[in-house]
């Protein structure tokens, strides 16, 4: 099906788009926030979207960062309605747009899509290995490089996101296991 080819392909170039955007395009904007979680689970995303749906491990990954997706986006909701006031992103002003733009909402589309077509499709029930390496690949790239959580910036805001994150997990875990 063209699905089958589509899908890597956007997948593939999203990636480009969103390495290009975050850490070239928009380096002096975003500096040490271009490693921020979203961010990083941005990738996976992409990833995911790569192995068209069939990687468990990044199938995990945005299955159990979906529910903190949600929370974050009482953080875009403040983004938004504070951007027009924001007279330091002159430079890049509309490319921050498109950046804010297209790091959670696909991430919750896709999250919502999951869970309304059946997580056991993405996820197979009761392999533990992948939902252990997808744990560990998203809590590992977001200590070694989200200061939030490594260098306790912005506190307790890293607080907060860890508090999400964890809760996120437990609460995939429990959908995951006796759902």
């Amino acid at each position: 099906m063209a699905t089958q080819v589509l899908i890597p392909i956007f997948g593939g170039l999203f990636l480009l788009f969103r390495i290009w955007l975050s850490l070239y395009k928009l380096r002096e904007e975003l500096q040490f926030r271009r490693f921020y979680v979203s961010r990083l689970v941005n990738y996976y995303f992409c990833m995911m979207l790569i192995f068209n749906l069939q990687s468990a491990i990044f199938n995990v990954i945005i299955a159990v960062c979906f529910p903190a997706m949600i929370f974050t986006s009482v953080w875009d909701y403040n983004f938004y309605s504070k951007f027009k006031n924001r007279t330091y992103w002159k430079k890049n002003r509309r490319w921050l747009f498109v950046e804010r733009i297209t790091m959670h909402p696909p991430l919750l589309i896709s999250g919502l899509y999951m869970y309304i077509a059946g997580i056991p499709n993405f996820v197979p029930p009761g392999e533990v290995t992948p939902f252990l390496i997808g744990i560990l690949i998203v809590y590992g790239s977001s200590f070694l490089l989200d200061v939030r959580l490594r260098k306790r910036y912005n506190w307790p805001n890293g607080r907060d996101l860890l508090i999400v994150m964890l809760v996120s997990t437990i609460g995939f875990s429990m959908y995951y296991i006796f759902g």
